[in-house]
């Protein structure tokens, strides 16, 4: 026999084994049962005490129509970009408007058994609050109803309780915080429901205006379906089925106002800033009206004197509209500068409305955009993060920095306007000068000139007049054509929580869980479940199995005498015949029968044995050797005066310490008082004569020796014995206890030792094993299970389960 072939034990399963696992399964079912239950039961009081939540949401269709350009071709500066209007949707200063057209400032409740239920648009009572401290906010106020006219309200604030003060319905009284004016609406129904409740049926809470805003928008979702029909939809998720459509409908209908509206106040703005312009011009152009008709009548001008220089007269002409129109550029570059300067939040729409048609619009323009972007950035991120975070710092640093770059553009196309300017009037003049030299009549130059004065005034004023007639057209002519493609419904199933879900993903939690700590039962199972588990690691021979006993086992341990037909007492007569095959010599066998630690059924075993050779005529002694834990005298219940330790110390004789049992042929010696030295005592020369002289009377000495994992007491007898027996306890044994068998046979050279598994159950009698002398199963033998009722064959899933249940609360 060699050491060479044998595997390694692994410290987890890394084989699957079926069969095994099955018997895990079977073993730990009672786990999977449990979270299967609490998954069932956590899932219902889940649902049963969780607020539902509905969603809702409403389709929009965003378009602009300008009805301007069908008079005449305008310039629009009027903005559709889907992206642009989603971003307004999502805005806390639109939110705002739309959440101001529903009733959120004060919230109702009523009170229920496990949960509270908001009374949105359904509540029995109204509240009319005037605030004069700010600590009421978010505060509970609960009210008891007297009768229909009056009332007790009681809240807690600031560790200060105003309890039961009563005041009357329907005319406001005067709390510290507040003014309280309560209307009962529905006396009936506040009837009922304090009929179930003693007592705070019903409260309400005063809404903090700053929170509502930002208590809704996190619930709220504006998501573009497509941007080439430009349809957006709005989603909304609330408690309240009622209020979640009223918030989605509100946003949906309040858009086009407040586009409208917006968009209506730029081009007003735009139109007062022309009109503005036109004052100032409106005033030059009639001082020099007034110049020019005063020198007519001076000089006695009735007619326009034709220029004796026409062509120098039209370039001056030229000169002076080139003039006009920079100076309409200067204005509006300075107009622009002015709104950036201000410390408000710039207004794109009128920036871009008031440079539309300039020289430069298309850089500035460029610019305006890139600021634009910034600004809805920032009010994006406000959604997510406070005023003075790190985030809106550096998004205000790059507005900042965008402006500065607009203004230094500005600055830099005025000074060029100017230069221009500068360059043009230089012309005039020396025009002017040239034809003052060529003619000598001083009142033709003058009238000339403030003839040119008038004529600019003329044309800029004009030009004013074209402006505003064109931007007043195009505002009148815009329609917001915003259509409500799907308007929102009031949901009748909430979104979550679903039951269906929400028991079946608890199912699949249990199961995996279950499953889980099954698998992790499987992989680190270590336990020697089946024979199959032993010989797989060991060259060892196989003596038997002896099946699990369903019962107690009774004190004297001796069954087969009670019960000589029974299917132990078959499975020890197919060990006894196994001896044979180990040496099938004549004269006197020693048995020693020896465990790795205590438990695993050596004292049982060797009894039985004895018991089973002694029906067979054999004449059999059983000897207690484990003398540090002595059984042997219990199971004959006899007195353990005296023994093996007596014998080996030399105070008794063999022949004294023989004791006879009730069944013939065998007889026993018992352990004797516990010596402080058995190692010793097994050690002596003794222990070999009494042996000897044993074997003279008994055809079979069964020693049963200490376990060889704890203490090495019994090795010298194993390396005696005819037949070294090694026994293990299937479910109980280690696996790595089969290191200590082949230590035995390979290292200590007991090349004879075979083993037995002891209390195997009806799960792992079947299966099979390599190296085996003989071993028949019940049904080869020719016995149904029935007949044999000690044998814990088949036990019921019950017991398996109250069995598991005790080993979880170490019952």
């Amino acid at each position: 026999m060699t050491n060479g072939k044998l595997k390694k034990i692994p410290s987890i399963n890394d084989e699957f084994d079926p069969n095994l696992f099955l018997f895990i399964t079977k073993k730990n079912i009672l786990f999977l049962l449990i979270f299967i239950v609490i998954a069932l039961a956590g899932s219902f009081l889940y649902i049963r005490y969780t607020l539902p939540v509905y969603q809702t949401s409403a389709v929009l269709q965003i378009s602009t129509e300008d009805q301007a350009k069908s008079i005449f071709p305008t310039k629009t500066y009027f903005n559709d970009d889907i992206a642009k209007q989603v971003e307004l949707m999502r805005s806390q200063v639109f939110l705002k408007r739309a959440l101001e057209r529903l009733p959120l400032k004060i919230s109702y409740y009523s009170k229920g058994r496990f949960m509270n239920f908001e009374l949105y648009r359904n509540t029995p009572f109204k509240v009319n609050a005037k605030i004069n401290c700010s600590s009421i906010y978010g505060v509970p106020i609960y009210i008891d109803f007297v009768d229909d006219k009056r009332v007790i309200i009681s809240y807690d604030i600031d560790d200060k309780s105003y309890n039961k003060r009563e005041i009357p319905a329907g005319t406001s009284s005067e709390f510290p915080e507040m003014k309280l004016d309560v209307e009962i609406l529905n006396i009936k129904a506040i009837d009922e429901q304090q009929s179930l409740f003693s007592k705070n049926s019903y409260f309400f809470v005063i809404n903090n205006p700053g929170d509502i805003v930002p208590r809704y928008i996190n619930s709220l979702k504006v998501n573009v379906l497509s941007s080439a029909a430009k349809t957006v939809q709005i989603t909304y998720e609330g408690n309240n089925a009622h209020k979640a459509s009223d918030i989605v409908n509100s946003i949906t209908e309040e858009f086009s106002i407040y586009e409208l509206e917006k968009k209506t106040e730029s081009a007003n703005r735009v139109l007062n800033f022309i009109d503005s312009q036109l004052d100032l011009v409106f005033d030059k152009l009639s001082e020099s009206e007034i110049e020019l008709e005063n020198f007519k009548q001076k000089h006695q001008i009735d007619e326009i004197v034709p220029s004796p220089l026409p062509s120098i007269q039209d370039r001056i002409n030229d000169f002076e509209n080139q003039l006009v129109k920079l100076g309409m550029e200067e204005s509006i570059y300075r107009e622009i500068e002015k709104n950036l300067k201000q410390e408000e939040q710039t207004d794109i729409y009128k920036l871009v409305a008031i440079l539309s048609g300039s020289e430069f619009q298309h850089n500035i323009s460029r610019m305006l955009s890139g600021l634009q972007e910034l600004l809805f950035e920032r009010e994006k991120l406000l959604y997510e993060v406070t005023p003075g975070s790190r985030q809106i710092a550096a998004l205000d640093h790059q507005i900042d920095i965008q402006k500065i770059m607009i203004i230094g553009s500005i600055a830099s196309l005025k000074s060029n306007i100017r230069s221009k300017k500068d360059e043009l009037n230089n012309k005039i003049d020396q025009y002017e000068q040239y034809i003052l030299d060529q003619r000598s009549e001083y009142s033709h130059i003058e009238f000339s000139r403030l003839q040119r004065i008038h004529s600019i005034n003329e044309r800029f004023y004009n030009q004013l007049i074209e402006k505003k007639a064109e931007h007043s057209i195009s505002k009148a002519g815009f329609v917001p054509q915003s259509v409500i493609l799907e308007k929102s419904q009031t949901p009748n199933k909430p979104v979550s929580p679903k039951p269906r879900a929400v028991y079946l993903s608890s199912l699949l939690a249990a199961f995996f869980l279950g499953s889980g700590i099954i698998l992790l039962r499987y992989l680190f199972y270590n336990e020697i479940s089946s024979i199959n588990d032993v010989v797989k690691y060991t060259n060892a021979p196989v003596l038997g199995m002896i099946p699990r006993y369903k019962k107690e086992i009774p004190a004297n341990q001796l069954l087969v005498l009670k019960k000589p037909k029974s299917l132990i007492a078959e499975s020890l007569r197919s060990i006894r015949t196994n001896l044979q095959f180990i040496d099938n010599q004549p004269g006197s066998k020693l048995i020693a029968v020896t465990s790795t630690v205590s438990g695993e059924g050596k004292t049982f075993f060797a009894m039985n044995l004895a018991g089973i050779l002694a029906f067979s005529n054999k004449k059999v002694i059983v000897i207690d050797l484990d003398m540090r834990r002595p059984k042997i005298h219990q199971s004959f219940n006899v007195k353990n005066i005296k023994g093996i330790s007596t014998i080996l110390s030399g105070i008794d004789k063999v022949s004294d310490c023989i004791q006879p049992s009730k069944v013939k042929n065998l007889d026993f010696i018992t352990a004797g008082p516990v010596p402080p030295n058995p190692s010793e005592l097994i050690l002596d020369k003794n222990m070999n004569n009494m042996i000897e002289s044993l074997k003279k009377e008994y055809d079979f000495i069964i020693v049963d020796t200490p376990p060889v994992g704890i203490v090495t007491d019994g090795m010298n007898c194993l390396l005696m014995a005819d037949y070294p027996v090694y026994l293990f306890k299937a479910n109980y044994s280690k696996r790595m206890f089969i290191q200590n068998l082949n230590r035995l046979i390979f290292d200590n050279k007991i090349s004879r030792l075979s083993l037995v598994l002891n209390a195997v159950g009806y799960e792992s009698s079947g299966y099979g094993y390599g190296k085996i002398y003989s071993y028949a199963s019940p049904e080869k033998l020719g016995y149904k299970y029935g007949y044999y009722d000690d044998v814990d064959d088949r036990p019921t899933i019950i017991k398996r389960a109250f069995n598991n249940l005790k080993k979880v609360f170490n019952i």
